[in-house]
């Protein structure tokens, strides 16, 4: 994902990109998510799971901006 970086920057890196992320997961909750997914599926073929991601701070910065602006 960032083959630029160089192996020592990484942990630079990460605490940049940390709020960014969604939240690790467990083993157990995994395979819970895979489960009802999968059970989704049979019901519906098209269905496609999509990771919840936090909102940047960037983005969230930019709306903040918007509204005090707006006000």
């Amino acid at each position: 994902m960032f083959a630029a970086v160089p192996c020592y920057n990484l942990p630079k890196l990460h605490q940049v990109v940390a709020d960014d992320m969604p939240k690790p997961r467990t083993v157990l909750g995994a395979w819970k998510e895979i489960r009802e997914t999968y059970r989704k599926q049979m019901e519906h073929p098209t269905y496609e799971f999509d990771t919840p991601v936090p909102v940047s701070k960037k983005e969230k910065f930019e709306r903040e901006e918007q509204l005090e602006a707006a006000l």
